[in-house]
């Protein structure tokens, strides 16, 4: 997909090489005839106001200025209609709002319509209509005709234009269905209002135009009801996705993308309260592109206390935006929704959307923000307690370390990334306190408990955050060492192995009488595998490293490291 500067400039080449040029054939081949400049410039407000009070019917959008289009056709004929969309489209790019870049809007909105009236006309025209004298029956069919292919042309440009866009395509004839339907549903008004313009002139626009806005007035209240209860649907449902994650992150990331679906922003950023009531960047997403830093945004720490905690705010310029000096912002930015995240009466978070576009978000907006933000709280604390329940699951209570359930886990993890080729080697170390039932025996299970607490510390040393470290059961520990050769694995079982008979572990016995603390010694035996020289399986991968511990390590004399090979399990050390 072409990134927006890259598409201005092609939109805007295509519109200096055909609109300009269209314009001035068409002139020369129809030319203004006799105009009423007042019924003319009422009906460009009427369509302005049209245009504003736009809504939507089963989430379809009625082109309801489309028939004051036709009647300015049929009144003054393809000249009058082209110069009157192209002043429509200048003036909209005012009054309305859209993320997209305005000169890429006008461009591309202006050829499009440029194309679509030249076509229609042609159609119009073939099919036997005039705008001079014409009969009421040959007219009525012309006009049935250039209604047609309006919505046919019209919708057969969006497509051209979805396809090079690179966005889906799958709903279009149902877009096309319902435009050529709406079309088909004006045209008895367009024309019946032009013949009656013919009759009455100015007078035409009581009986006719006025009462159209009043009617599309009380639609249009309708209408933005059932855009409410639309939204309120999907953001209940948004909120009902939410709450079926269970992985902070995956709520996280799916509220950035849904919300696009019932709140529309250019960028979005998630900020966090700390305990501190200093402010943090969360999350953001920029160009449709969710990361942890943002290129765009920076903000005040210590500006907690310059926000909005209760409700939603909008800043819908950029002269507002400039007034929130904690902030900073890409200069495209025109105006945004400020939302807390709020949790039992204290704010969490901010959620912050910007648009490009000055004046784009709406009191609807802010209402729909406000419900999501207290959907993703609920969602977030909920997968909040999950992880903390699943990381207990998965921790050894004793020693802190991951359990053999996470082990498996992580070992399934590692070789999906074996297979897919992220990863090359992987080695394990397996390791077994020596004489441990001995200790037990002699100082009590207490003392054992200590032991194995501090083994776990030492350990830990040698635990990074592409490593996993994890209690194997009883007094064995395992150390999973992706990007790492045998050899590799074996130099760092031997550092291993070393601290630990260096270390002087100290304990309280508890079958003494006196109960003195005291400084114990102990060895540790270990074994090292690795996948691809051993083996290409996990279930291997432990099992040689469990075979080199023992016949290297335990039968060798303890206090060793036993490296797997295919016949035997060779120990180095002492």
């Amino acid at each position: 997909m072409l990134d927006y500067p890259k598409r201005q400039f092609t939109a805007f080449a295509l519109w200096l090489l055909v609109v300009p040029v269209a314009v001035w054939l068409v002139y020369d081949r129809f030319p203004f005839e006799t105009v009423n400049y007042g019924f003319l410039s009422a009906n460009f407000v009427m369509m302005l106001v049209a245009l504003s009070m736009s809504f939507k019917v089963f989430s379809n959008s009625v082109p309801v200025e489309r028939w004051i289009i036709f009647v300015v056709f049929f009144q003054y004929g393809l000249f009058a209609e082209m110069i009157f969309m192209q002043i429509a489209l200048l003036t909209l790019q005012f009054l309305s709002k859209s993320s997209l870049p305005p000169l890429y809007r006008f461009s591309t909105n202006s050829l499009m319509f440029t194309l679509v009236s030249i076509f229609s006309a042609g159609m119009f025209y073939l099919a036997g209509g005039s705008t001079a004298e014409p009969t009421l029956w040959s007219f009525t069919f012309a006009a049935i005709i250039y209604a047609i292919s309006y919505s046919l042309i019209n919708s057969l440009i969006i497509f051209c234009m979805t396809k090079l866009e690179g966005e889906s395509t799958e709903n279009e004839w149902k877009l096309t269905i319902w435009d050529l339907a709406t079309s088909l549903v004006f045209i008895p008004l367009a024309v019946a209002y032009s013949l009656l313009a013919d009759q009455l002139g100015n007078y035409s626009l009581l009986l006719l135009g006025a009462p159209f806005l009043i009617i599309l007035l009380i639609i249009k209240r309708f209408a933005f009801s059932g855009e409410f209860q639309e939204k309120l649907s999907s953001a209940v449902e948004m909120g009902h996705e939410l709450t079926d994650s269970l992985l902070t992150d995956e709520v996280i990331e799916k509220f950035i993308r849904k919300i696009k679906h019932v709140v529309n922003y250019d960028q979005l950023y998630l900020l966090d309260v700390t305990r501190q009531k200093e402010l943090k960047l969360l999350t953001c997403s920029e160009a449709g592109e969710i990361a942890e830093n943002s290129l765009f945004f920076t903000c005040d720490p210590d500006s907690y206390h310059l926000m909005n905690a209760e409700k939603a705010v909008i800043h819908p310029t950029a002269k507002e935006i400039r007034k929130l000096t904690q902030f900073s912002f890409s200069n495209s930015v025109q105006s945004l929704l400020v939302a807390p995240v709020i949790r039992s009466g204290t704010t969490e978070g901010f959620l912050i959307l910007t648009s490009f576009r000055k004046n784009f978000f709406e009191d609807l907006d802010k209402r729909m923000a406000e419900l999501l933000t207290g959907y993703f709280e609920t969602s977030i604390v909920k997968a909040y307690h999950y992880e903390k329940t699943l990381a207990i699951s998965e921790r050894c209570g004793l020693t802190k370390l991951n359990n053999f359930r996470y082990l498996t886990k992580q070992m399934t993890r590692e070789m999906d990334r074996i297979r897919s080729g992220e990863l090359s080697d992987l080695s394990a170390i397996i390791m077994d306190i020596d004489h441990f039932k001995s200790i037990n025996d002699t100082y009590g299970h207490q003392s054992g408990n200590d032991i194995l607490v501090t083994f776990a510390d030492i350990l830990r040393k040698y635990e990074t955050n592409d490593r996993t470290l994890a209690r194997y059961g009883g007094e064995e520990f395992v150390l999973l060492l992706p990007h790492m050769m045998k050899e590799g694995a074996a130099d760092l079982a031997e550092r291993i192995r070393r601290e630990v008979e260096e270390t002087l572990f100290t304990i309280q016995p508890d079958l003494s009488k006196e109960r003195k603390r005291i400084g114990i010694r102990l060895t540790v035996s270990l074994g090292v595998s690795s996948i691809p020289e051993d083996t290409d399986s996990e279930s291997s991968l432990l099992r040689n490293a469990d075979r080199a511990l023992y016949i290297g390590g335990k039968q060798a004399g303890r206090n060793r490291v036993g490296i797997y090979e295919a016949d035997r399990s060779k120990p180095i050390g002492i």
